[in-house]
């Protein structure tokens, strides 16, 4: 069973109160245009999101994971082994993935781009358990929460 199918699954109900709607599959085609757009191979995981989901929308101050056509249109304001993966309320503040090689990756924020970037984690699996089960992007435990952590532990 894919890995995130199995996370959905499992958190159902916290998904469902942050208004989380999944987007069908993503095609063979979208996953070898953004391969093909960051020269390289996507890590497993990543492959795995994107073949059982591609991208989602949540009712949490409209944060979603953005769908591959979506990554390829603002690629070119990263780096080539980089891209947006995340976002809320229209681009105010985004997650970027920024490729390693075919196995290692780091997801980084910056707080608005206000911040140098922190890497949250070498797993979009975490990532995406850590946005549900902390109850958003602003929830006790959310994403905003893990940043500052993040960030004091670096100092």
């Amino acid at each position: 069973m894919n890995q995130f199918k199995e996370l959905f699954g499992r958190l159902k109900e916290k998904s469902d109160e942050l208004g989380i709607v999944l987007s069908k599959p993503a095609t063979e085609e979208e996953l070898f245009k953004l391969e093909e757009s960051v020269n390289q191979k996507l890590p497993k995981d990543i492959l795995d999101f994107y073949s059982f989901s591609n991208g989602f929308e949540s009712d949490d101050f409209i944060f979603r994971a953005i769908p591959i056509s979506e990554i390829l249109d603002y690629k070119a304001e990263l780096e080539t082994s980089s891209f947006y993966f995340a976002e809320y309320m229209i681009y105010s503040d985004s997650w970027a993935i920024h490729l390693k090689s075919e196995r290692e990756y780091s997801i980084e924020n910056g707080n608005h781009g206000t911040e140098e970037e922190v890497i949250l984690t070498q797993s979009l699996y975490e990532f995406i358990e850590k946005y549900i089960t902390g109850e958003g992007i602003f929830g006790d435990n959310g994403l905003y929460s893990w940043y500052e952590n993040i960030k004091k532990e670096e100092k």
